[in-house]
């Protein structure tokens, strides 16, 4: 059976449609990297609603995150949030706090605020520094995989068969593209059994798991 020319390209507009949300949602999940506040110069990190949406017009923070020194001569708590704050990482008593960068703006970043429902907000890119995927990693202590089946390679470039290896634990050395090399660890983590590659992105879904600190 032939279908009308209207049906057809009704149906060839949602596939294209369909395809092009697919893909945007799947690469928005990882978001653009990190935004971490200057939390050693300021004390308060504000929030705003859409910047620049009024040619001219001088944006005014909707709300704010304040910082505060509880137990130290450096910042190391939170001492305002919006209600549901919940972002990527903070721990602020080892000098961590990071937000998900969902999109990279010239003056202002799009953040997500609350990792649960999505929700974001805006911040001056002034107020803090960007982090790239790559960056974050090469500063953690350790990454794992998530499906314990997935393998090592000697490299990325070179079709191989690739290897399971037990515990799938490692530290990053090097990264390139969707690829990482690195160290593989023993069940101590310290101990290292060799190197390799792996990857740790695909169809912007992260394949590994990773641990701040040791």
């Amino acid at each position: 059976m032939r279908l009308p020319r209207n049906n057809l390209i009704g149906i060839l507009s949602f596939l294209v449609y369909f395809g092009v949300q697919t893909m945007f949602a799947q690469e928005s999940q990882l978001g653009e990297g990190f935004f971490s506040p200057k939390t050693d110069e300021l004390e308060t990190l504000y929030l705003y609603d859409v910047p620049n949406s009024r040619v001219g017009s001088q944006e005014q923070p909707t709300d704010s995150i304040t910082f505060i020194k509880r137990h130290a001569t450096h910042v190391d708590g939170i001492g305002y949030a919006p209600e549901g704050f919940a972002p990527f990482a903070e721990k602020l008593d080892y000098g961590v706090f990071i937000l998900k960068v969902k999109r990279l703006g010239r003056d202002y970043h799009e953040i997500v605020i609350n990792e649960d429902t999505g929700e974001t907000a805006y911040v001056s890119q002034w107020q803090g520094d960007f982090m790239t995927w790559s960056e974050f990693f090469l500063n953690c202590h350790s990454v794992e995989f998530i499906d314990i089946n997935q393998k090592v390679f000697d490299h990325p470039m070179i079709k191989s068969a690739g290897r399971i290896v037990d515990p799938a634990n490692f530290r990053p050395r090097y990264i390139m593209g969707d690829w990482m090399e690195v160290e593989i660890l023993a069940s101590d983590y310290s101990t290292v059994k060799g190197k390799g590659w792996i990857r740790w992105k695909k169809d912007g879904k992260l394949l590994i798991n990773y641990n701040l600190f040791s």
